[in-house]
């Protein structure tokens, strides 16, 4: 999963990404500086799981955050702006907000990073109907009249300042989109940023803005960045009692994380065994055979059946001949739904 971290100069967007991924990256300039990380996402199954079968090895998901620059914070008066490419490749987007000085207007400024993605995205599609549209006429080709009828929806969407992601595409017209890689396509995760004499109105502000939330769309987290980067070279006791003593509710990186799978429909199916306990990430509602070619795509090809056991009965029951004489681990085929937290193990012939 890679998650793109926005957000207008001064925001607390580096101090959310230091908060996030335990780094230590200078704060409070204007300078255009990316800052990357890849984490490892906090499991507590895969810990249980490696008590029991005792692994050479835990592998848990991993998340590739950029801190980007690139966004003023002016909306459409600022004009196009340049968006890397690194961003554009990120899956979703982590939109932090100034909601801790005085005069701040969280609701304006996320308005703001939206238009200047909808601008954005409006000049490739501007430039890419102009280009098709002259190759169909010097050629005669018509095979690309599809995908011009496709990119004048698109184009009547953002007209309207509506991000893309408010359109339903079918698995079609997305295949067709791969390659432009829109921002405004992507999930945003916003989450404004308060200042610590806020914390103890954590719950109100998140009621306050619960208009930026559309379920798969856009998700809301409210963080005080300031007091989640602070703790983060505590260990896990410490943290613990400062996130009580200050009421903060857990850390930034588990917020996140949380609401980023949700953001993306992404669930874990969990593998243990001698040599190795791990989570692998894949979308909800994967087939067992997709789900096997995460692992490798020989286990997808020569899939014969996923023997599956639910997360709970493996701590409960411990070893395969217990669960096996309970009845709690099941063979399924090709076409099962895996669901977040089974533990699978693949048979596979080639």
């Amino acid at each position: 999963m890679k998650l793109g971290i926005i957000g207008p100069p001064q925001s607390g967007k580096t101090t959310i990404f230091n908060a996030a991924a335990g780094k230590e990256e200078a704060v409070g300039d204007y300078s255009q500086a990316s800052h990357r990380a890849i984490i490892k996402v906090p499991d507590e199954r895969l810990d249980k799981l490696a008590e029991i079968v005792n692994p050479k090895k835990i592998t848990y998901a991993e998340i590739d955050f950029l801190d980007a620059p690139g966004f003023t914070g002016k909306g459409k008066e600022s004009g196009a702006i340049d968006i890397t490419p690194e961003l554009r490749e990120m899956d979703a987007l982590i939109m932090v907000i100034d909601a801790f000085s005085p005069d701040t207007d969280p609701k304006a400024a996320v308005r703001n990073l939206f238009d200047e993605m909808i601008l954005s995205d409006q000049v490739i599609i501007e430039n890419n109907i102009e280009n098709k549209s002259r190759r169909k006429q010097l050629t005669g080709d018509q095979s690309m009249m599809r995908e011009l009828e496709l990119l004048e929806k698109l184009k009547a969407c953002l007209e309207e300042e509506r991000p893309l992601i408010e359109l339903e595409l079918n698995d079609e017209e997305r295949k067709m989109l791969r390659g432009y890689r829109f921002m405004t396509l992507k999930p945003v995760l916003v989450v404004p940023n308060i200042a610590e004499s806020d914390l103890a109105r954590q719950d109100e502000l998140t009621d306050e803005y619960k208009s930026f939330v559309s379920p798969g769309k856009c998700e809301l987290e409210v963080i005080c960045g300031k007091v989640q980067m602070e703790l983060v070279g505590l260990d896990p006791e410490e943290q613990q009692a400062f996130f009580e003593e200050l009421g903060v509710r857990g850390s930034a990186m588990e917020k996140v994380i949380q609401k980023s799978y949700a953001l993306l429909g992404l669930i874990s199916f969990l593998t243990a065994g001698p040599t190795e306990v791990r989570a692998w990430p894949i979308r909800k509602g994967t087939t067992a055979v997709r789900a096997a070619g995460t692992i490798h795509s020989d286990i997808e090809r020569g899939f014969i059946r996923a023997e599956v056991t639910r997360y709970e009965d493996f701590i409960e029951y411990k070893t395969a001949a217990a669960l096996k004489a309970a009845g709690k681990t099941r063979l399924e085929g090709k076409e099962y739904i895996v669901q977040d937290g089974d533990e699978i193990l693949f048979r596979f012939n080639v």
